[in-house]
């Protein structure tokens, strides 16, 4: 069985060019972090009010998220990999328009922008954290080392 890599954008903003760099993002995670078996992932890109929809529904949170992630493996008392051949991960949903905005806050390109929050977003789902300094040590590491490895740079202009 191979990956299922679902992407869909609900925005009207063209986000068709960084779909290889979500892609090359994908497969390099499984790589760093050798995972063999087959992942099914669901990247959706969404407006700000469906993203303030989906926090206040599941989070409690009243704000516009930039990356939210829902991982299926914690909540599922299937073992989809088992019954399906399968890893089922869950879903990201990134926030455009709230990218844009963190771009030229950071002052670095909406690809770099972009190709962090689904990394970010892939390793939550994976079951990686930042809460204590020891595990956003490890977290924040793995982010820079996908992003750097796929030259995908803070100073990235693109």
């Amino acid at each position: 069985m191979t990956d299922i890599f679902d992407i869909t954008n609900e925005t009207a903003i063209d986000l068709e060019k960084y779909l290889p760099d979500f892609e090359a993002i994908f497969a390099h995670v499984k790589t760093v972090l050798a995972i063999t078996e087959p992942l099914e992932l669901s990247l959706t890109f969404v407006n700000p009010a469906t993203q303030v929809e989906l926090n206040q529904q599941y989070r409690n949170k009243d704000y516009v998220a930039d990356v939210l992630t829902f991982p299926l493996e914690d909540e599922s008392p299937i073992d989809f990999g088992k019954v399906l051949g399968i890893r089922v991960l869950g879903d990201i949903f990134i926030c455009p328009q709230k990218a844009i905005e963190q771009a030229e806050a950071y002052h670095h390109s909406l690809r770099r922008e972009l190709a962090f929050l689904f990394t970010h977003g892939m390793l939550h789902i994976l079951g990686y954290d930042h809460i204590e300094p020891a595990d956003e040590e490890v977290m924040f590491g793995l982010q820079r080392k996908i992003l750097d490895d796929l030259q995908i740079t803070r100073n990235l202009i693109q």
